[in-house]
């Protein structure tokens, strides 16, 4: 064979191992186990008998696509993520509820332990999809016909692999926890009884992590952040730890909280409750009058909460607007005023740093007591939340930086830029707006998180600083855990960390093990967590994002469920986004989110690009952030989907220059896996 006739040398096929996330349309997303390395694109042909989470060798198509994913193939299951499914028996299967399971699982006569058709059911996978013969399954318990919410809370929490149950070791550990501080675990602690430390939490919080009080001097400042030492009562390696980390995170639904640790550690013993002795870790940090932190130090302490304090009241106390309850905190009033002197000077050196805050609004669900929704509306943010979210953060700098001058290895929380391809058609569609992002000589790759402050600063005087504020949300990657510190570009600091929330979350407790090794009160060779760092990180970050899909699925039962009750009842909101099914609206209020279905749009066209879409009769221009009215068509509660009826354009979001008015041909596009952010109630 000549040289010319020779074949060209095709890429080797390469297989990687990692974990698959799967869509409910078929297709999904693998991530590599290597840090680092970027999804893979999985199409539904080629997901083989793959389920959600599960484990799995892929191979990898040479090239890349102009789509930008690289495309590659399950070919073997590595290990199975689940053991058990919950879904709908209806006589011979049962058919999941997680509707990104696509097969059905024969249950025989013998294991249906006396369900009926209809029946929701908890089931054990005796085979899985793929081996010999079909997936089979053995129903273990019969959870009821009828959907409530306590239910759909039990469906959401065993498919996002979140625990209720604290039995068998844990159980038997727990009982030797002690109800009360006993005196001996007091000793070598520093005593900072004396100080008038408050929790400043939510009005509904069981859990008290964290205790604050500031002192003014001449010098400055000095702020005292006390968070409950977790880690004197859950040792490393212990059931209860290996239970933690399992959940790495408490789940917080509307009506209820779902913790990490059981509530005899999570609201008893480790919760700063007021007027009881507490074991804590402790955060004194000193600064000078311009906000400017001077020395830190960290130790383990003894305290005693003197107020549990919720939000509204210190707004009240910092506004002066109630005498009445002015005179009940008349002790700790001027305490106050120094907390939030300090807390502004905080926010404005942050602010001047470059940080950016997005401000979008946060929904409260409100419920009767029969636990169904009657309301769903913006919850105020207030001075007193910006006042605890500046101590935090505060802790949370100075020890991570402490942890990195020690040389120590721990999670650090970082927030890398966004892509510079997500920065240039973000900048590309707000200059359409007359709001762009850069200036003319910087490149997509130079952001820097205080161009995204200017820009919030600029469009808060347009009423389109919600829409900027969406999108640029959109733009940002997603803060995550990593031994690697990478910065954060959302704080604009180079060292972060989590350390104020361990009853909520693993990474800080983490954090306050490697801490106490560093201050030299844990032996040095102590293992912080069940795996390797980076496999810790990986594996909190993983869980952080299921208790967000968690936390948004239970809002989906809640907006179902009020809206079900509203049929026909006009409302007006804004177009929250467009996909090939047809228009999403966010309703002002009760703060529901709906789907205009594309049938109901002759001629629907959508740039999803351009945040636009076009119809033909009438013929309109549809704009991300438009204000327009609808009815409430109909209502899935067994899908959480709300079907809504375009009734009119009310306002346009801005005006676009005339050569949008005419869509571009449409290609299609491949599915992107979305991005979405979860904000704690402290830190970020």
């Amino acid at each position: 064979m000549t040289r010319a006739n020779k074949r060209p040398r095709t890429a080797k096929s390469e297989q990687v191992r990692g974990t698959i996330s799967i869509h409910p349309n078929g297709y999904g997303f693998f991530q590599p186990e290597t840090t680092g390395s970027e999804e893979i694109f999985i199409p539904p042909s080629k997901m083989g008998a793959a389920m959600p989470g599960d484990r799995v060798l892929v191979r990898l198509k040479p090239g890349r696509p102009r789509s930008g994913h690289r495309e590659g193939a399950v070919v073997k299951i590595l290990e199975r993520a689940r053991s058990e499914l919950v879904g709908f028996f209806n006589g011979s299967f049962v058919v999941p509820r997680d509707e990104r399971i696509r097969n059905w699982f024969h249950v025989p006569c013998s294991r249906a332990a006396g369900a009926v058709a209809g029946d929701l059911v908890r089931a054990s996978i005796v085979s899985y999809p793929g081996t010999s013969g079909q997936a089979e399954a053995e129903i273990i318990e019969v959870l009821g016909r009828e959907l409530n919410p306590l239910l759909e809370s039990r469906l959401i929490l065993h498919q996002y692999g979140f625990c209720e149950d604290f039995s068998g070791r844990v159980s038997r550990e727990l009982a030797e926890v002690p109800e009360e501080v006993i005196s001996r675990d007091a000793k070598n602690r520093v005593d900072l009884t004396h100080l008038p430390l408050v929790t400043i939490d939510p009005v509904d919080a069981k859990d008290f992590d964290d205790a604050v009080c500031a002192k003014k001097f001449d010098w400055g400042f000095r702020l005292w952040v006390a968070i409950a030492d977790v880690s004197h009562y859950v040792r490393s390696g212990s059931a209860l730890d290996l239970q933690a980390f399992k959940s790495a995170t408490s789940v917080y639904f509307p009506d209820r909280a779902v913790p990490m640790l059981p509530e005899k550690i999570s609201a008893g013993i480790a919760s700063l409750k007021p007027g009881q002795f507490r074991l804590a870790m402790a955060a004194e940090i000193d600064y000078d009058p311009e906000g400017r932190p001077q020395r830190s130090r960290f130790y383990p302490a003894v305290i005693r909460s003197c107020f549990r304090m919720n939000y509204q009241e210190v707004q009240a106390l910092c506004d002066r607007a109630d005498p009445e309850l002015e005179a009940r905190y008349s002790s700790l009033l001027s305490t106050l005023e120094e907390m939030a002197s300090l807390a502004r000077i905080l926010h404005r050196n942050r602010v001047q740093r470059g940080a950016i805050d997005l401000d979008l609004p946060e929904p409260h669900i409100e419920l009767d007591e029969k636990g169904e929704p009657t309301d769903i509306f913006a919850y105020p943010r207030l001075f007193s939340h910006r006042l605890v979210e500046e101590f935090m953060l505060q802790a949370n700098q100075a020890v991570a930086e402490f942890l990195s001058r020690k040389k120590m290895a721990f999670p650090f929380r970082i927030h890398e830029p966004p892509p510079p391809d997500k920065i240039q058609e973000l900048d590309q569609f707000l200059q359409s707006l007359g709001l762009p992002l850069l200036a003319r000589d910087r490149g997509p790759h130079q952001v820097k998180p205080r161009d995204f402050q200017r820009l919030m600063q600029r469009a808060a005087e347009t009423p389109l600083s919600e829409l900027v504020s969406y999108l640029s949300l959109r733009a940002m990657t997603q803060a995550r855990y990593s031994p690697e510190n990478k910065g954060h570009f959302g704080l604009a600091i180079d060292h972060y960390c989590h350390f104020t929330s361990p009853i909520r979350r693993y990474p800080d407790l983490i954090v306050h093990r490697i801490l106490k090794q560093a201050l030299g009160f844990e032996k040095p060779d102590g293992t912080p967590a069940p795996q390797g760092l980076a496999e810790a990180c990986e594996h909190c970050s993983e869980r952080e994002r299921a208790a967000a899909d968690a936390e948004r699925e239970m809002a989906k039962v809640y907006q179902a469920r009020l809206m079900s009750r509203r049929l026909g009842q006009e409302f007006s909101g804004k177009i929250s986004g467009f996909i090939d099914a047809g228009v999403f609206v966010q309703i002002d209020r009760p703060m529901a989110e709906g789907l205009v279905p594309a049938s109901q749009l002759s001629g629907y066209e959508c740039e999803p690009k351009l945040h636009t879409a076009f119809t033909c009769s009438p013929r309109m221009e549809l704009h991300l952030g438009d204000q327009v009215s609808v009815a409430v068509d109909s209502v899935n509660l067994e899908r959480r989907e709300i079907n809504l009826r375009l009734l009119a354009l009310l306002k346009s979001a801005f005006t676009r220059p005339a050569k949008s008015l005419m869509p571009a041909p449409r290609k299609k596009q491949r599915p992107q896996k979305s991005k979405k952010s979860r904000h704690g109630r402290r830190g970020s």
